[in-house]
């Protein structure tokens, strides 16, 4: 009887000990399902759109002009992420990320240091709101770089370095927990032979923790691997308020998904008219392969990817993006309950918004810079914000004291104007 324990015992051993050396191979090949089973259809024609005034749409409009001091100028907002303390934004003209205060103070900033003219700039960051901190890389990932909001450093990732030995494949850091991230992918057209092939390569999201890979999701054949991906401004992922969920557009299929740690569920279907839609084998059919390029400009009216897509009480916001960037209905909000669309290019000012633009000249092309769940924002330069003042003259306006104090002293030299919207639960 001892024996037989015994045997029993080792075998059961043997068993775990073969588990724990599998675990990080079988962990790493999990994919995730996208589960259809509940989403919304929605048909939307944004010829329809209407438009109206601010005070139609929106419920608030706040002016936050953004402190102007030798340190603390810069060109204009590429990219902008709202914290609960910070607006941290990107500027390609100075190459640095700038740290203000919700109330438009300067607090720090991150500037590359290098010389080399042929370093490549900072293309975007992304911020661990778990840990408040923000990654980034100046050479193309090859090194990664972690600061604190205080922009300070505090460690560099080198990635090409011998002593590198992690599973990584992240280029996008979408962080869902403190160290948990999607990162977003494209298709690749990868030799399995090759020494850096991995399994997870064939999927368009890769869920991370840590260093390692330990689940995939829309994962696809290496025949559809040449297939080119293309998506515009913010997305296909994109926050809304909730740090543990993110939207992610599919391309070429306009169906929206949320993304949680472990879980991918379509939520939303748009139907749009058939002279705006893609073929609906646009992402199967190899024919479409090559020449991405070609067949947008010759169907210059088709929706090739929904983007800076976001949610605020019984609203969805997002880009209807065609190929000719002078379509003033691709700017859009879908009240889900009412099924009212507006182009919010057609939304003009109004005593709401003090005779002032809510939305600056790059807004036709790039949309909305963010969204925190309850306001989405925009920035205007200080030269629209003038222009528009010298337009309000005897217009009898009178403007609120942030404003007042703005105008007072801002020249066309001076840092944007973040404006933070809240668009009205019932259209």
């Amino acid at each position: 009887m001892a024996l037989m324990e015994l045997t029993t015992t080792v075998k059961k051993l043997l068993v775990m000990s073969c588990l724990v050396i599998a675990a990080p191979y079988a962990f790493a090949q999990k994919i995730i399902k996208t589960d259809t089973s509940h989403f919304v259809t929605l048909h939307v024609d944004p010829s329809n759109a209407m438009g109206g005034n601010v005070s139609d749409v929106f419920s608030e409009v706040n002016y936050i002009p953004l402190e102007t001091t030798p340190e603390s100028t810069f060109g204009s907002i590429k990219q902008l992420a709202v914290t609960d303390k910070y607006y941290i934004i990107r500027d390609d003209n100075t190459n640095s990320v700038l740290f203000f205060t919700k109330d438009g103070k300067y607090h720090a900033k991150i500037k590359d240091s290098s010389t080399d003219p042929y370093r490549n700039k900072i293309r975007e960051f992304f911020v661990n709101r778990f840990t408040n901190q923000i990654v980034l890389s100046e050479d193309s990932y090859r090194t990664v770089k972690y600061y604190d909001f205080d922009g300070k450093l505090i460690k560099i990732e080198d990635r090409v370095s011998a002593d590198f030995k992690a599973d990584m494949s992240a280029t996008s850091f979408y962080f869902i927990g403190p160290n948990k991230l999607v990162n977003c992918d494209m298709y690749r057209d990868e030799d399995e032979k090759s020494e850096y092939y991995k399994p997870f390569h064939r999927s368009l999201l890769q869920f991370m923790d840590g260093p390692k890979v330990y689940a995939t999701g829309f994962n696809y054949t290496a025949d559809r691997g040449k297939k080119e991906t293309i998506s515009h401004s913010i997305g296909p992922l994109s926050y809304f308020g909730n740090d543990t969920t993110l939207f992610y557009s599919e391309y070429f299929s306009y169906s929206i998904n949320t993304v949680t740690p472990n879980s991918i569920k379509r939520a939303y279907h748009f139907v749009f008219p058939l002279s705006m839609s893609l073929p609906l084998d646009f992402a199967t059919n190899p024919i479409y392969d090559e020449g991405e390029e070609e067949y947008r400009k010759a169907h210059q009216e088709q929706i090739y990817c929904l983007n800076n897509f976001y949610k605020t009480g019984d609203n969805l916001l997002f880009a209807a993006t065609v190929y000719d960037y002078k379509v003033k209905e691709n700017q859009l909000v879908y009240n889900l309950k009412s099924g009212t669309l507006i182009a919010l290019q057609h939304v003009l000012p109004d005593e709401k918004s003090f005779m002032l633009p809510i939305f600056g000249y790059s807004f036709d092309f790039y949309g909305l810079d963010a969204c925190d769940g309850t306001y989405c924002y925009n920035s205007v330069s200080s030269v629209e914000m003038l222009k528009a003042m010298q337009d309000n003259k005897g217009k009898n306006i009178k403007y609120n004291q942030t404003l007042s104090d703005y105008f007072a002293k801002a020249t066309k030299n001076n840092n944007p104007v973040i404006v933070q919207l809240k668009v009205k639960d019932a259209l």
